[in-house]
C-alpha cells in the first residue's frame, strides 16, 4: 500500500524530530482563516421554520387561488415564490408606491402581521369586481376610498383561509385591524427586527402581481416549537385516526336551512292578480282547522299548527310527511 511507511522512513522521521529538522510552520491553506461574525445579523429562523412556513403557505396559495377564481369569475393562480428572512427595514424600503397594506392580528401569535398587495394585483382585482379589465396606466395613481372599501371587503373574506392553512400546525384566528396605503402608518415592529417574508405570485387572467406576507420573529415566538415538519406530520397522522364520516356528519348537522309554512294552494286568474289593490281580500282554499305544510328548503316535510310563543310566530309539528305523500304533492 502506498500510504504505509517503511521502517527506514519511520526511523528517518524520528531522527528528524529529535534534531528539529522538520519545519513546524502550519500550512496556509485558507481553512484556518479567522472571519468576523456579526451577532446582530444572526439567523433567527432555522431551516425547519422556513420549511414549515413554506408548507403552510403552499396550502394557503391553493386556497387563495380557489377563492379568487370563485369571487372574480376568472382564471386565477397563486404560487409561493420564496420564503426569506430579512430585516423589517429592508422589506419596507423595497415596497412600491402606492400600495395596499393590511395590518392583521393572528392570535395566538403576538403583535401584528403585515399583508402587502402590489398595485398590479390590487387594480386587477378591483377592475374585475367592477366588470372591467386591468388598466396599466392606473397603477401609478393612488387608491380612492371606494377602491379601498372594495379591497377591505375582499380581505375580510379571505382572511379565514389563513386559519385553514395553519390548522395542521396550530389553531389561529384572524382579525383585520386596518388598511393603510403607506408603510409609514403600518409599522408593526422595530426597523431592525427580523422578519420572514413569504412572497406569493398571483395571476388574474392576464394580469399578474405579488402578495407578500410579513411575519415578525416576535409574532412567531409563542408557536416556535410547533414550527417543525416533525410536529406537522405528527398532527396530520393523529387527525387521520378520527373517522372522516363523523366530521362530515357534524358539518352537515350545523348547516343552516330555511323553513317556511304554506297554506293550501289557491287558484285565481292573472286578471285578478293584476287588479289586486291594498286592502283586497283573497279567499283561500284552506279551512281554519286544516294544518299548514312546513317546507324545509323546497321540500314538504311536516304538517304544523301556527301559533305564538314568546311573542313570536311559531309552528307546532303535528305530523311528519312521508316520502310518498311528498311525491304526491
Amino acid at each position: 500500500m502506498a500510504g504505509v511507511l517503511s521502517q527506514a522512513e519511520i526511523d528517518a522521521l524520528l531522527n528528524a524530530i529529535e534534531s528539529d529538522g522538520i519545519d513546524s510552520q502550519p500550512l496556509d491553506d485558507g481553512a484556518n482563516q479567522i472571519r468576523e461574525y456579526d451577532f446582530r445579523t444572526a439567523n433567527r429562523f432555522n431551516k425547519e421554520h422556513i420549511r414549515t412556513l413554506r408548507i403552510v403557505y403552499d396550502n394557503f396559495a391553493r386556497l387563495f387561488a380557489s377563492y379568487l377564481s370563485g369571487t372574480l369569475r376568472a382564471m386565477c393562480s397563486a404560487e409561493v415564490m420564496s420564503v426569506e428572512e430579512t430585516k423589517y427595514a429592508e422589506f419596507v424600503n423595497a415596497l412600491p408606491s402606492p400600495l395596499i397594506l393590511a395590518v392583521v392580528r393572528m392570535p395566538p401569535m403576538t403583535g401584528s402581521v403585515l399583508l402587502e398587495v402590489s398595485p398590479d394585483l390590487s387594480y386587477a382585482i378591483i377592475s374585475r369586481l367592477l366588470g372591467g379589465k386591468p388598466d396599466k396606466e392606473s397603477v401609478s395613481r393612488g387608491f380612492t376610498e371606494i377602491e379601498q372599501v372594495l379591497l377591505e371587503r375582499i380581505m375580510r373574506q379571505f382572511l379565514p383561509l389563513f386559519g385553514e392553512s395553519w390548522e395542521k400546525v396550530v389553531g389561529i384566528t384572524t382579525y383585520l385591524d386596518r388598511l393603510e396605503t403607506s408603510p409609514q402608518f403600518a409599522q408593526i415592529v422595530a426597523m431592525n427586527e427580523t422578519v420572514a417574508i413569504i412572497s406569493i405570485s398571483v395571476k388574474v387572467d392576464e394580469a399578474a402581481g405579488t402578495f407578500n406576507i410579513c411575519l415578525p420573529h416576535l409574532a412567531l415566538e409563542p408557536i416556535s416549537q410547533q414550527l417543525t415538519t416533525k410536529f406537522l406530520y405528527q398532527n396530520s397522522d393523529s387527525r387521520q385516526l378520527f373517522p372522516m364520516h363523523e366530521d362530515i356528519q357534524k358539518r352537515i348537522e350545523q348547516t343552516p336551512l330555511e323553513v317556511s309554512a304554506y297554506f293550501n294552494e289557491t287558484q285565481t286568474s292573472v286578471r285578478d292578480i293584476l287588479n289586486l289593490q291594498t286592502g283586497d281580500v283573497i279567499s283561500l282554499n284552506h279551512a281554519v282547522s286544516d294544518p299548514l305544510t312546513l317546507r324545509v328548503g323546497h321540500l314538504p316535510k311536516f304538517r304544523v299548527e301556527v301559533g305564538m310563543k314568546d311573542r313570536r310566530y311559531a309552528a307546532k309539528i303535528t305530523e311528519i310527511i312521508q316520502k310518498e305523500d311528498a311525491n304526491n304533492e
